[in-house]
């Protein structure tokens, strides 16, 4: 149960900045508390340059020029597009993601017990606050490669709170001789959060911003929507990487990713056989994804197929790192593009059953936000289901975020 909820009764208009590992989307999305959906008034997604690239500091430079691209188009077309859905419009808040690797999001549980029974108070709940804040800080100064990567905290987001074992919504009143709170921190590069930050205030001043991972976002709408969401192992795949989300009882228990996506194996594709690194990365894109291999020589068919097994491998290696001892979650809830749903459920699915040595039940999130929230649009509504998986998601959450959780932006 999500904490300390707030009521949103009124429309709100938000400009919505998606920071992908490869791409960054922007968008305009209008939401009324009296639908299911939020509308979508604009969007364009703006592509970092497809091609060979050497190291993340390259990515990184490629990722920074679309943020800025996209945003001049945010306020230019989007705009225009804003005025004409409605005059009376305006953005009032921005709501920006950002995906691994660019971000981390790091969970903290801890405990509190006392023989006799005592309030739980706000004093004691900052306390809490601070311990935890504590404690992310020295895994970062502890932890050489997030050491020197300039880090600082966008949001953090308390999971649970827990008093005698019951879950509680609010803690003021009550009393308890166990006490316990799991929080999610967000953090990100410095110099992108600082580039986020002069965009906005060149370009939205007078807006509110929240920033957070993305990751954060996929458990948030995942937990809303699905009914068995208390185990469940989350995966967003993105262009340059793969990140993954433990879920215990009902909390992010931990999050870990690597550095290579749908952009990446595309790459090693086009080494191996030759051909245009854009021809090969719509291959993954295809209902039939493995059917290319059947038209390439016995050689390149062997060695794509070693490329796409090395990736299973790779995510079978990050489902090992699940922060505590046991196995990842029998759940598997996937979010990529729409189009490489086949081929991505394929492998994530061959990936796990090494590890659980059993089916998992893999689930995408799209088609369950599709489902769930989309099924009963009719044809005159001025909303649409975007074919952007990640636009999905983000304007679900900013659809549902002021009604379900406790979010602290920085």
């Amino acid at each position: 149960m999500f904490l300390f909820g707030k009521s949103q009764n009124a429309k709100r208009c938000g400009a919505i900045i998606d920071i992908g590992s490869g791409s960054v989307l922007v968008s305009i999305v209008l939401s009324d508390p009296k639908s299911k959906t939020p509308s979508i008034i604009w969007s364009h997604r703006e592509q970092a340059p497809l091609k060979n690239i050497d190291s993340i500091e390259q990515s990184a430079k490629s990722v920074m020029t679309a943020l800025v691209n996209a945003s001049m188009i945010l306020d230019g077309e989007g705009r225009k597009a804003l005025r004409e859905f409605s005059s009376h419009l305006k953005i009032s808040e921005v709501q920006c993601s950002i995906s691994a690797p660019w971000s981390y999001t790091v969970t903290k549980t801890i405990n509190y017990q006392d023989d006799e029974e005592f309030e739980i108070t706000k004093h004691l709940i900052n306390e809490f606050n601070q311990t935890i804040a504590t404690k992310v800080e020295k895994d970062f100064s502890e932890t050489s490669k997030l050491r020197d990567l300039n880090l600082t905290t966008i949001s953090k987001l308390t999971m649970d709170l827990s008093a005698n074992g019951y879950h509680i919504k609010s803690p003021k009143g009550n009393k308890a001789t166990e006490l316990k709170i799991s929080q999610a921190h967000s953090v990100a590069q410095e110099t992108l959060v600082n580039a986020i930050d002069e965009l906005h205030e060149k370009l939205l001043p007078n807006t509110e911003i929240k920033k957070v991972s993305f990751i954060l976002i996929l458990f948030a709408v995942t937990r809303e929507l699905l009914n068995q969401t208390y185990d469940v192992c989350l995966i967003d795949i993105t262009y340059e990487a793969t990140e993954i989300g433990v879920v215990r009882d009902g909390v992010l228990n931990y999050c870990t990713h690597t550095p290579f996506g749908s952009f990446s194996l595309a790459r090693e594709i086009s080494e191996i056989t030759g051909s245009p690194l854009y021809e090969c990365f719509g291959y993954l894109h295809n209902d039939e994804p493995y059917e290319f291999i059947d038209h390439l020589t016995k050689k390149q068919g062997d060695e794509v197929n070693t490329a796409l097994e090395a990736y299973t491998a790779l995510i079978s290696d990050l489902f090992n790192e699940t922060g505590d001892s046991l196995s990842i979650p029998k759940q598997i809830v996937v979010h990529s593009d729409l189009r490489s749903e086949n081929l991505f459920m394929d492998l994530i699915k061959k990936a796990a059953i090494r590890n659980l040595r059993s089916e998992p039940l893999v689930t995408s999130v799209t088609k369950e936000i599709i489902s769930k929230t989309y099924k009963q649009q009719t044809s005159d509504t001025k909303n649409f289901i975007p074919e952007d998986t990640a636009l999905m998601l983000s304007a679900q959450f900013f659809h549902t975020e002021g009604n379900l959780l406790e979010f602290k932006h920085f």
